[in-house]
């Protein structure tokens, strides 16, 4: 993944690092230094934050798991400073199956949480005891403060905050009665109105808080918007969003005569033929990249994408839809009984969906 340190792997699921998380712990050790705090305290801090990071690569691990046990791949789990994600290929549509994919996580903390309580317990730890001074993160204390963040990482996830863990399963909860459409939209309400408490509460207590609050508010919007637009998009075949209409380029041309067509239209995608026959797409990005790495007169077969998404008319709309998310492919082609007829573009199906949408309310 781009700007990510690969760690490893477990059960096809790759975990990276985003380049940000460096960014955290130079935080930490600037800000103590500051503070006079002396390097071995800072060492036990930066050890617990890496330490509470296993913890949350497990949580991760605890959401892709359990989808496996759905059919569902991970594509892989980022550790970001503000916490990991694991990027499912796509949510379980059957609400028991959510519910169970979404609590997984938060129960892996709180498993972490009993076997750590229960090892303190074995080592005779009295926090009662303790003094306040004793009670920095040390050999004999990073036990405690783990065990302890677990506990919080896992009620903090089951706030019903969409899109966090707890908005996943209050979704999946009111899904058994109600469309999921409105149980996204009932969830993300939710969700928004905690994000924007979240950022008031932190321009006053904790910065933290304004990016969590920020990012639950996106987050929250973005998924009631992508379930909005699949719910539209059932019922319908992907003929019935074909585009027979469109630009295409020769595989041997040269890189300027797709520039021109780029800059004399609205198109941003091009179907490559060779001998009238479609073979590939040439994107935008392809094109400046190939600009980049060459000129214009580099030939456009070094650059197009010659393995182009295939979806057979009588398809399902929504499925093809998902795919095309799921490959990160804007264009598709449609073929039917083995022969191109036209392409399914994502811009296309998202204006597919507002005319439909109008004409449902008209």
């Amino acid at each position: 993944m781009k700007f990510s340190l690969y760690l490893g792997s477990y059960k096809n699921v790759k975990v990276f690092i985003h380049w940000t998380f460096s960014l955290l712990l130079l935080w930490i050790i600037i800000s103590n230094l500051r503070q006079g705090m002396p390097g071995m305290d800072i060492l036990w801090i930066i050890i617990f934050v890496l330490a509470l990071f296993a913890c949350v690569v497990m949580h991760e691990f605890g959401h892709a798991l359990a989808a496996q046990k759905y059919g569902i791949q991970t594509k892989d789990i980022v550790l970001y400073p503000i916490g990991g994600v694991a990027r499912l290929e796509k949510l379980p549509e059957d609400p028991k199956q959510e519910l169970w994919v979404a609590i997984a996580g938060p129960l892996v903390n709180i498993g972490l949480f009993i076997i750590l309580s229960i090892i303190l317990s074995f080592t005779g730890y009295n926090l009662e005891n303790l003094e306040l001074e004793e009670l920095r993160i040390r050999p004999n204390t990073i036990l405690l403060y783990i065990a302890s963040a677990n506990l919080i990482l896992a009620i903090f996830n089951m706030l019903p905050a969409f899109p966090m863990d707890g908005g996943r399963v209050l979704r999946a909860l009111l899904s058994i009665r109600l469309p999921r459409a409105k149980a996204t939209q009932i969830a993300g309400g939710i969700g928004q109105f905690l994000a924007i408490f979240f950022v008031f509460f932190g321009l006053f207590n904790n910065p933290i808080l304004v990016l969590i609050g920020i990012f639950i508010f996106l987050g929250a919007a973005a998924e009631v918007s992508h379930t909005q637009q699949e719910s539209f998009l059932k019922g319908y075949k992907a003929k019935d969003a074909l585009m027979m209409k469109f630009q295409i380029v020769g595989f041997d041309a040269p890189l300027s005569k797709a520039v021109e067509k780029l800059l004399n239209s609205q198109a941003t995608h091009f179907v490559v033929v060779r001998d009238d026959v479609a073979v590939g797409t040439l994107s935008r990005n392809e094109i400046i990249k190939g600009l980049k790495e060459g000129n214009e007169d580099t030939i456009i077969e070094q650059v197009a994408d010659f393995s182009p998404l295939r979806i057979e008319t009588e398809e399902d709309l929504d499925e093809a839809w998902k795919k095309m998310m799921m490959e990160n492919k804007k264009v598709a082609f449609i073929i039917e009984n083995g022969h191109f007829l036209g392409i399914l573009d994502q811009e296309n199906i998202g204006e597919f969906v507002m005319v439909k949408s109008a004409l449902t309310k008209a």
